[in-house]
């Protein structure tokens, strides 16, 4: 299994993803829909869940990866 590296900023990066391509990690759900300034497109994860959610033009698009 491959683990994604996690740096000091909270950006998940893979080694085979093209380059820009990042996952912005944060530590609960909340904050993620706290969030005020998001540009189309954004990729994040909160760490108390198991989804991903992807931001598309004015609402978050929630993948669950179970």
């Amino acid at each position: 299994m491959f683990v994604l590296p996690t740096f000091s900023l909270g950006v998940v990066g893979s080694p085979t993803s093209p380059a820009g391509f990042v996952i912005e990690v944060y530590d609960t759900e909340a904050q993620i829909f706290a969030l005020t300034e998001v540009t189309d497109y954004t990729i994040v994860h909160a760490k108390n869940t198991d989804k991903l959610y992807a931001w598309n033009i004015n609402e978050w698009v929630v993948y669950n990866q179970n």
